[in-house]
């Protein structure tokens, strides 16, 4: 259900978009355009990174995750327990 709640407001952000970007045309001109498609721009790139510092901080105070399968965690423990040649050697 919160994904689709997610589509609905990324829906009206670009709407939003679209129309700022056709009322700085009618308004402005071209030089306007350029203005708001600029700072539409910024908005999403400070977007994204906040989505992705918010993801690293979480990820950073949880420990490693299990492994998904029989194969990889018989490699981590290989490797979390013994030296680098044990690992080299079970390959």
């Amino acid at each position: 259900m919160a994904a689709r709640g997610v589509r609905v407001e990324s829906a009206l952000v670009a709407l939003a978009a679209a129309l700022a970007v056709v009322l700085a045309y009618v308004f402005g001109g071209p030089r306007l355009v350029w203005i708001v498609a600029a700072a539409e721009v910024a908005l999403v790139m400070l977007d994204v990174a906040r989505r992705f510092r918010v993801r690293a901080h979480d990820r950073a105070g949880q420990q490693e995750p299990e492994a998904h399968c029989e194969r990889c965690r018989r490699a981590r423990e290989r490797l979390d327990g013994g030296s680098v040649g044990d690992a080299v050697r079970h390959q």
